[in-house]
């Protein structure tokens, strides 16, 4: 066990625990640092959620952007991007 942590009993709803089991298979985490996770995010803001809207859009900009003008360098940057994403966002909970 961590060092400065506690063991809690707590009750938690099937579908939940089924929720975060996914999530952090997904992850490649732990059921703990996930569940842990959802708890500091709860009730404040998620400080990735406006990374992640942006970087959305930036990848969709590049990707219609090549799509229209037949331009592979813009569609190899979005996909540049969306690991730059992904990369952040499955290690941020980790």
């Amino acid at each position: 066990m961590e060092t400065g942590t506690s063991p809690k009993t707590l009750r938690i709803p099937n579908d939940t625990i089924s929720d975060i089991e996914k999530v952090a298979k997904e992850k490649n985490t732990t059921f703990s640092k996930e569940a842990i996770r959802r708890l500091k995010n709860k009730g404040s803001v998620d400080t990735n959620y406006p990374l992640f809207l942006a970087k959305t859009q930036t990848i969709i900009n590049l990707c219609y952007e090549g799509a229209s003008t037949g331009n592979v360098e813009k569609v190899k940057k979005a996909q540049e991007e969306e690991r730059k994403l992904w990369t952040k966002i499955l290690t941020s909970s980790k």
